[in-house]
């Protein structure tokens, strides 16, 4: 193995017969570090734009959720949920009630998704950062007060400043045991909450959510003082969720569940991979079509060293030596372009992260420029696909060379 990488290094690297054999094989790995480069940055776009997507999802789903297998709520016990907060590795626990409501102020009504939460709800998902008018106050039982999504709250003509008007929004759902009576507001429940502010996450949650104290929904939706709807948990470390959520999954009754963000919202994710996986390929079948460039290159290359091959061959190399010389060429020129792709590729990235060069052009998008998120992972199994590619190609070739030993 050391004579053949010896010549094949002599020969890639050597100036002394620089011809038009050379200048195509620098053409063959110019077309392997571009489809590698083009390779790494598409997936890193892709990564960037998940990543924003989870950014989004971490407010309205969290790291992991406990919910009933059937029905809408079940009673959580204070045992259970000691259980709960004592798993190592779980940082927040709240209890959640979820529910659509008919919200009115004024002369306006409109349907909102209810959450009905602890005040550690914002430990979960540091959704008052995301404040813009007021502060994420939901006060208690005894003085409720309700914070809104911001276009739900311009939609219901609320804007700055309405949180030092002492504004009050009504919320109506019907009695859980209502029956047939002849005035029909008296099967419904109506509470009032005080506003207290707006968010802005950039999700669906800014169109339709109110978020209230824990006990004005159960009061609202008729329910128990221990009843809810799910649990929200939030963990110290990412990495973990998968086995957090198993430690918790042998906890918790046949009737309960638990999921990680990802299983709450799957249809999405799978969309995502399945669009990863489509452009994987689509961008490997380039650099399928670029490994030909090399084969036709190591092919020329081949039969400029006819005479070289008779003086390997009086010299004592064996066929097999010979064409793995001629391999080695080949797997060289690939790895030098893949790199030199990769290298480029994760640079591109690296600007794009941190200046935003390329914009998206659209004022109403989440981010104003192309995110970008470069996983480790990516790169190794690009510089692994390409050299399996080029390796079969090349290797394929090389066998069809004829050596002629006279």
């Amino acid at each position: 193995m050391k004579f053949p990488l010896f010549v094949a290094l002599r020969y890639f690297f050597s100036r002394k017969d620089w011809n038009v054999v050379h200048i195509i094989s620098l053409i063959s790995l110019i077309g392997i570090g571009v489809a590698s480069m083009a390779l790494i940055i598409v997936l890193s776009v892709f990564n960037g734009f998940t990543d924003v997507a989870v950014k989004m999802l971490s407010f309205p789903n969290p790291d992991i959720k406990v919910e009933s297998v059937k029905g809408k709520s079940f009673v959580l016990n204070d045992e259970f949920s000691k259980k709960l907060k004592a798993v190592e590795g779980v940082e927040n626990c709240v209890s959640v009630v979820n529910e659509t409501v008919l919200m009115s102020f004024q002369d306006k009504q409109t349907v909102v998704q209810l959450i009905g939460t602890e005040a550690d709800y914002s430990k979960l998902n540091s959704i008052d950062t995301t404040m813009r008018i007021g502060s994420f106050d939901i006060g208690d039982s005894l003085r409720p007060q309700v914070v809104l999504g911001l276009s739900l709250a311009l939609d219901m003509g609320i804007g700055k400043g309405a949180e030092n008007m002492n504004m009050f929004l009504s919320f109506c759902s019907p009695r859980k045991n209502a029956t047939a009576a002849f005035v029909p507001e008296e099967n419904l429940n109506t509470e009032h909450a005080l506003f207290s502010g707006s968010f802005m996450t950039e999700g669906d949650m800014d169109r339709d959510a109110a978020i209230v104290p824990l006990g004005f929904a159960q009061s609202l939706l008729d329910y128990k003082e221990n009843e809810v709807s799910c649990i929200h948990i939030s963990v110290n470390d990412d990495k973990n969720t998968d086995k957090i959520k198993h430690e918790i999954s042998k906890m918790l009754p046949d009737d309960l569940v638990a999921k990680t963000r990802f299983e709450q919202d799957p249809i999405y994710f799978k969309i995502v991979k399945a669009e990863k996986l489509a452009v994987y390929l689509i961008l490997s079948f380039i650099i399928f079509i670029a490994s030909f460039n090399i084969m036709g290159s190591v092919s020329l290359f081949a039969m400029v060293k006819k005479h070289d091959i008779k003086i390997l061959s009086s010299m004592g190399a064996t066929n097999k030596n010979i064409r793995l010389i001629f391999f080695l060429v080949g797997l060289i020129l690939s790895s030098i372009g893949c790199l030199s792709g990769l290298i480029l590729g994760s640079l591109f990235c690296l600007i794009q992260q941190h200046f935003g060069i390329i914009k998206i052009g659209s004022n109403g998008f989440v981010v104003d420029s192309f995110p970008v998120s470069i996983y480790p992972m990516d790169t190794i199994n690009v510089l692994i696909l390409v050299m399996i590619i080029t390796s079969l190609c090349i290797g394929i070739m090389v066998r069809k060379i004829k050596i002629d030993n006279q």
